[in-house]
């Protein structure tokens, strides 16, 4: 019985080390579709196999799928990637440049890594300069929002002279 478990507990610790996964880099990968279907590739497999049939051929292999995900507001229904920030790093101000015209109903605010805030103001105006030049050589948060809700997060580094 002793010897039973014994080789139990080893059977159970060698298929626990042998589970792997697929990996694979790939370089490219494109979506076609179609009257008959749809089909997605990648680019810089290093493994495939290929499928013949009279209606065609397919090469199958490794595919990751991917999200474009912007941290927006509940009531902001498109994704608008017209926030920027320049330079950064940065020794004395910082520009924020908003790319849309409702920048009056926004806000920022600039966060130590803490998380005590440093400044903040309504935004007036398609370009906003910020100050900076008092603070010392670190990583700071500027968070973006409207009407009280997150709109974009960004990472300021703050640089000596």
């Amino acid at each position: 019985m002793k010897t039973t478990l014994i080789t139990g507990c080893f059977l159970l610790l060698g298929f626990s080390i042998q589970v792997s996964a697929q990996e694979s880099v790939n370089a490219n990968g494109d979506n076609s579709s179609g009257s008959g279907g749809s089909v997605t590739s990648s680019i810089g497999q290093s493994f495939y196999e290929t499928s013949i049939s009279s209606s065609g051929n397919v090469s199958t292999g490794v595919q990751y799928s991917y999200e474009i995900i912007e941290t927006l507001g509940s009531d902001i229904k498109e994704i608008n990637l017209s926030l920027k920030i320049y330079p950064n790093p940065t020794p004395d101000v910082l520009y924020l440049k908003v790319g849309f015209p409702d920048y009056r109903k926004y806000r920022y605010e600039l966060f130590d890594s803490s998380g005590k805030v440093l400044t903040g103001k309504a935004i007036n105006g398609s370009q906003t300069s910020i100050t900076v030049t008092s603070y010392p050589a670190a990583v700071y948060y500027l968070k973006i929002s409207k009407d009280g809700k997150v709109v974009k997060v960004f990472k300021v580094l703050k640089a000596d002279k």
